[in-house]
């Protein structure tokens, strides 16, 4: 069971990732030894692990019309309005017609039985697919990839900035 890792308490959850990441680390560059050929499976397992436990929330925000209306790109930057914020996953998929997904909407489950459902469904897949290509997370709101957007757009050295310094300049 992955109940070990799992927790309602964010910091001990937290601080359980950071000893798997660090074994992890350490077995891919050891002490003493050379360092060992980098088993990328074994930081997926960590995201996995991570998303399973974030997906259904997010399902059940976008089932129940919850998702964020507007966006901020940070605390500086004015709100502006998301005309259609809805779930897209890191393979191009958007969630709300993804036939995997719309198959599981006629199990007999609980809304969140399914949410679950098609958490575990979508982490099966992405990972049997190569995972998260980019490392922005296995699925994606429309705000988020409005943030992650302007982001590259800014370390690309385009004309946006993600976020207006503030008057001290040091924002």
């Amino acid at each position: 069971s992955i109940r070990w890792y799992m927790s309602n308490d964010y910091a001990e959850r937290a601080r359980r990732r950071d000893r798997w990441h660090r074994a992890v680390n350490a077995f891919h560059w050891p002490a003493e030894g050379p360092k060992r050929t980098h088993d990328k499976w074994m930081y997926e397992a960590m995201d996995m692990a991570s998303e399973v436990e974030r997906l259904p929330l997010l399902f059940r925000k976008e089932r129940e019309g919850g998702l964020t209306k507007v966006h901020q790109q940070c605390s500086l930057s004015p709100t502006e309005p998301v005309a259609d914020n809805h779930l897209t996953c890191c393979l191009g998929i958007e969630c709300r017609k993804c036939p995997q997904l719309l198959a599981l909407e006629s199990a007999e489950l609980s809304p969140e039985e399914i949410d679950r459902a098609k958490a575990w469904t979508c982490v099966a897949h992405i990972a049997m697919s190569g995972g998260d290509p980019a490392g922005e997370g296995y699925i994606l709101t429309t705000d988020d990839r409005m943030f992650w957007d302007r982001t590259y757009a800014s370390m690309a050295g385009e004309d946006q900035e993600p976020c207006p310094t503030n008057s001290a300049g040091d924002g």
